[in-house]
C-alpha cells in the first residue's frame, strides 16, 4: 500500500505550480485586468453578454459603466432557462451542474459550475493546500477527514438534465488531486448514503475513531466539528470492539479528560471558519483541541473563492487569479484591488460561472493592502441577514452584538421572529426577557416599534444543549447542503420551538 506521505507529497507537487503563481503575482491590479478582459472576451456572444456589450469593453471603466451591479434575484430567469437545457446564456461554456446554497433572505439559490469556474476554486485551493503540507510539520504523514454532506433525498436532476449539487468536499479539486486526496481520507464517502442524520453522524464518528493517524481536519461550521465529537463520546462503547485494546485505552483517556486531541494524537490542523459569527463557536472547538493549530478558513461562498490563509499570517490572501474582484465602500464608491486602503468593504465578484458585478453582501476588512503583493483580507460579516417584520430591521451583526454584551455569546443562541414579537432560543440560564428587550431597545428602529406598540417585548425560551445540532438538521431537512449552514444569531424564519427542546419561558 502507498504509504500517506507518497500520497501527500504527490498532492503538494500538483499544487506547487498554482502556488508559485501566486506568489510570483507583483501586479495584483494587472492580473486582474488581464482576468477581466479575457473573460468578457470569451462570453460576448452570450445572451448576458450581448445584452451589456461585452464586446465593446476594453477596460475596466467601460466594464462598470456598461455591466450593472447584481443580486442572486437578477439571475433567476437565465437561471432558469439554463435549468431547462438552455446554453450560452451567462457562459459560452455548458455548465456542468448546479450547486445549491442558501440565501440570507431564506429561500434555495442555484449556482451554475462551468469547468471554469472549478478551476477557479482550484487556483485558491491549491497554493492554500501547498502552504500546509509545506509549513505544518508532520501533516504529510497522516490521513485527512473533509467535510462529507449526507444524501438526504437522492440524486436531484433540473428538468434540463443537469445534475444539482457536489455530494463532498473533494468535488472541487481537480481530478488529480481529487484521487490523491481521496486515497487518504480517514472516513469512506459512502458515509453520505447513511440514510439518515442519526446514522451519519454514528458511522462518520466509527471511522474516525479507527484512524489513529488522522492529521489534517477540513470543515465549514466549527459547530459540526463539535457535534461530531459529541457522536464520538456517545458512539465510543458501540465502536470500541474494532479497535486494537491499545486503541481503545488511548480513545477512552482522551475522551474522559475531553481531550481530543489525546484522542488523534497526530492531528495537526483543523481548518474551518473562525471569523464573523463563528468566533466563539471555534473558540469552543479550540478548548476541545488545545494542541491542534485551529486555522480559519479564508473566504469563500459557494459563489466564488476570494481568500485563503497563509501559515504566520492573519487573515487571508486575496485570491487575485480566482476572479475579478470589486469592494464597495460604506459610501457607496466601488474601487478595485489598485484602489484598496486598510478599512470594510462589501466584496463584488465577476466569475467563470456567470456571475457578474455581483454583490456578494459578504463584508471584509482589509487588513494591509500592498502594491506588489496581494492583499490580506478577513470576513467580518454578512450584510444581508436581517429581520424586519414592523420595521425594527435587526441584522445578525447587532444580534451578535447584543449576545456578547449580554454575556451570552458563548453558548446557543438564536433569536427569531414568532407571533407579534422575538423569542431568543438560548441554552443560558441567567438572561431574562427583560434584559433581551432592554438589550434589543438600543437599536434606534427596533425601539421606536416598541414603543408604537407594534412589537411585543421579546421573550428567552430555554433550550438543551444539543440546540446546535437540532439546528442544523432542520436546516438539512429543509434542502440546505451540511457545508453551506453558516453560524447565525438571527433566523429571518419562525417555527423553531417546535425544533428545539424547550424548557422554561422568561
Amino acid at each position: 500500500m502507498i504509504s500517506c506521505r507518497l500520497l501527500n507529497g504527490a498532492c503538494r507537487l500538483l499544487c506547487g505550480g498554482e502556488y508559485r503563481r501566486f506568489r510570483t503575482v507583483s501586479d495584483p491590479e494587472g492580473a486582474q485586468r488581464d482576468y477581466l478582459i479575457r473573460l468578457l472576451k470569451k462570453n460576448a456572444a452570450t445572451v448576458y453578454g450581448r445584452r451589456y456589450g461585452f464586446g465593446a469593453i476594453e477596460d475596466y471603466r467601460s466594464f462598470a459603466e456598461k455591466v450593472p451591479l447584481t443580486r442572486y434575484e437578477d439571475y433567476e430567469a437565465y437561471i432558469a432557462a439554463i435549468a431547462d437545457g438552455a446554453e450560452n446564456i451567462l457562459t459560452a461554456e455548458r455548465v456542468l451542474l448546479f450547486e445549491p446554497t442558501s440565501g440570507s433572505s431564506g429561500g434555495k439559490k442555484l449556482i451554475p459550475y462551468t469547468a471554469s469556474l472549478k478551476e477557479e476554486f482550484q487556483r485558491g485551493i491549491k497554493p492554500w493546500l501547498y502552504d500546509i503540507y509545506t509549513n505544518v510539520r508532520g501533516v504529510s504523514g497522516g490521513k485527512s477527514y473533509w467535510s462529507i454532506t449526507p444524501v438526504t433525498a437522492g440524486k436531484n436532476l433540473t428538468k434540463g438534465g443537469l445534475p444539482i449539487g457536489f455530494e463532498e468536499d473533494s468535488a472541487y479539486f481537480g481530478r488529480m488531486e481529487q484521487s490523491l486526496v481521496n486515497r487518504v481520507f480517514a472516513v469512506d464517502g459512502s458515509v453520505k448514503f447513511s440514510g439518515s442524520m442519526d446514522a451519519f453522524w454514528k458511522e462518520t464518528a466509527g471511522q474516525l475513531l479507527q484512524c489513529r493517524e488522522l492529521s489534517l481536519i477540513s470543515v465549514w461550521n466549527p459547530t459540526f466539528l463539535s457535534l461530531l465529537c459529541g457522536h464520538i463520546v456517545r458512539d465510543f462503547d458501540s465502536v470500541k470492539e474494532k479497535l486494537s485494546s491499545s486503541r481503545a485505552r488511548e480513545v477512552y483517556g482522551g475522551l474522559c479528560d475531553n481531550r481530543f486531541d489525546r484522542v488523534f494524537p497526530h492531528l495537526k490542523i483543523i481548518s474551518c471558519w473562525a471569523d464573523g459569527s463563528a468566533a466563539a463557536d471555534a473558540a469552543e472547538l479550540q478548548k476541545l483541541f488545545p494542541a491542534v493549530y485551529l486555522q480559519p478558513k479564508g473566504l469563500l461562498a459557494t459563489e466564488y473563492f476570494a481568500s485563503f490563509p497563509l501559515v504566520g499570517e492573519k487573515g487571508g490572501r486575496l485570491s487575485v487569479n480566482s476572479h475579478f474582484f470589486e469592494f464597495m465602500r460604506e459610501d457607496g464608491a466601488v474601487v478595485t484591488v489598485g484602489g484598496l486602503e486598510k478599512g470594510e468593504y462589501e466584496l463584488i465578484v465577476t466569475t467563470g460561472g456567470g456571475l457578474y458585478r455581483y454583490r456578494t453582501g459578504d463584508v471584509i476588512e482589509v487588513l494591509e493592502a500592498f502594491p506588489d503583493s496581494p492583499p490580506r483580507i478577513r470576513f467580518l460579516r454578512r450584510s444581508g441577514i436581517s429581520s424586519d417584520l414592523r420595521g425594527e430591521k435587526l441584522t445578525d451583526d447587532f444580534v451578535r452584538a447584543v449576545c456578547e454584551r449580554l454575556g451570552i455569546a458563548e453558548r446557543f443562541c438564536l433569536l427569531a421572529p414568532e407571533g407579534e414579537g422575538y423569542v431568543l432560543y438560548t441554552s443560558d440560564e441567567t438572561v431574562t426577557g427583560g434584559q433581551l428587550d432592554a438589550a434589543l431597545r438600543e437599536s434606534y428602529h427596533y425601539n421606536y416599534c416598541r414603543e408604537l406598540g407594534q412589537l411585543e417585548a421579546a421573550r428567552v425560551v430555554r433550550v438543551a444543549e444539543n440546540s446546535r445540532e437540532r439546528y442544523l438538521r432542520r436546516c438539512v431537512g429543509e434542502g440546505m447542503r451540511l457545508g453551506d449552514i453558516k453560524p447565525a444569531y438571527l433566523s429571518r424564519r419562525g417555527g423553531w420551538y417546535a425544533c428545539f427542546e424547550t424548557g422554561e419561558t422568561r
